[in-house]
């Protein structure tokens, strides 16, 4: 009995020792021992010397360096991209205390494709952003040259305010995106001197005929206004893309893309068109021109608060300066007491 028990310990320990041996090959094997260690510590120098690479690309830049220096910054990296069809680059976030929180007036670029992972190829505009206490800068790097893809705040220890982005042609005018009701009082002096001019020649109107020379000067002033009307449609259009399908900084249920901005995207255009139909029709219609009038102007003030509330835009500064002046163009014509047709044999209508 002592023997057979003997052998049963004997057999344990002989499969104990083989089942360790087995496992030890198998490190081995999958690179836990001899020489593999040395080809480990390679590849992992590699990522190394790749986010130095980046940081370095990053830090080169005269904007970056500037807003980085005395933050001590700490920076977190990341990789993406790598195959044939997709260029690898590096993601850095740069964090710093809120103690030493920043505000950014700069141009820097953004990428087409948004602020999720950079996907090809790696579209670019060059934008101006200006926000306030910024405590996190993301940058994204391309591996090949250290092209700078990508400059925008990000949250950090806390949540940055953005006060503009705004892009080409308004991006050229940083001191009336910075200021935009400067335009503001020049808008309110023409409107008064619209009104003003309107009322005292619609009591000179019937009691004269309309020469032939005024009713050139008034076919010429409509045609103006239709070219201004088809312009400023299509100019809202494109804005309105514009905005929608490129990036946003930050997070904004009010931002382009956005479902609840969409009824907001659509009032100006539509107003245009409702100066379109009027301006076709024959009739005066006074009291149509005068409600467009007040619903351009009370629009028009309600995209400049949003401006200067919130983010300024190209989309809401399209928007207050066309609107403006198409109240602008409506004043006259709701004060008017008579309108010619298109024709010269059409005799003038009166209100």
């Amino acid at each position: 009995m002592n023997r057979v028990t003997s052998r049963v310990i004997v057999v344990c320990v002989l499969v104990a020792i083989a089942g360790l041996a087995a496992l030890s090959a198998a490190a081995y094997a999958s690179g836990d021992g001899g020489d593999k260690p040395a080809s480990s510590g390679k590849a992992a120098a590699q990522p190394d010397a790749t986010v130095a690479a980046a940081e370095a690309a990053a830090e080169a830049d005269p904007s970056i360096a500037a807003l980085l220096a005395g933050t001590d910054a700490k920076v977190e990296a990341g990789a993406w991209g790598g195959t044939e069809g997709e260029p690898a680059g590096t993601t850095l976030v740069y964090r710093w205390a809120a103690a030493r929180a920043k505000a950014i007036d700069e141009e820097w670029p953004l990428l087409r494709s948004g602020a999720g992972t950079p996907e090809p190829p790696y579209d670019t505009n060059t934008y101006r952003i200006r926000a306030s206490d910024v405590t996190a800068l993301r940058v994204d790097v391309l591996a090949d040259g250290g092209q700078i893809l990508q400059v925008m705040p990000v949250d950090g220890e806390t949540r940055f305010t953005l006060q503009e982005q705004t892009w080409s042609p308004f991006s050229w005018f940083p001191w009336f995106t910075a200021k935009p009701w400067m335009l503001a009082p020049v808008f309110l002096g023409l409107a008064l001197l619209l009104m003003a001019r309107a009322w005292r020649r619609s009591r000179a109107w019937n009691r004269r005929l309309p020469s032939m020379t005024r009713h050139d000067r008034q076919f010429i002033a409509r045609v103006v206004v239709l070219a201004f009307l088809f312009a400023g449609f299509a100019w809202q259009f494109y804005e309105g893309w514009y905005a929608a399908t490129g990036p946003s900084v930050g997070s904004s249920s009010t931002a382009a893309g956005s479902l609840a901005t969409l009824p907001l995207l659509l009032i100006p255009p539509g107003l245009f068109v409702a100066g379109l139909i009027l301006e076709l029709s024959p009739a005066p219609r006074r009291g149509s021109w005068g409600l467009l009038a007040v619903l351009c102007a009370a629009a028009s003030v309600y995209f400049l608060a949003s401006a200067m509330t919130g983010a300024t835009t190209n989309l809401n500064l399209s928007y207050y300066i066309l609107l403006a002046v198409l109240a602008l163009i409506s004043i006259p014509r709701a004060f008017s007491a008579g309108k010619m047709g298109w024709s010269r044999n059409a005799g003038p209508q009166y209100g």
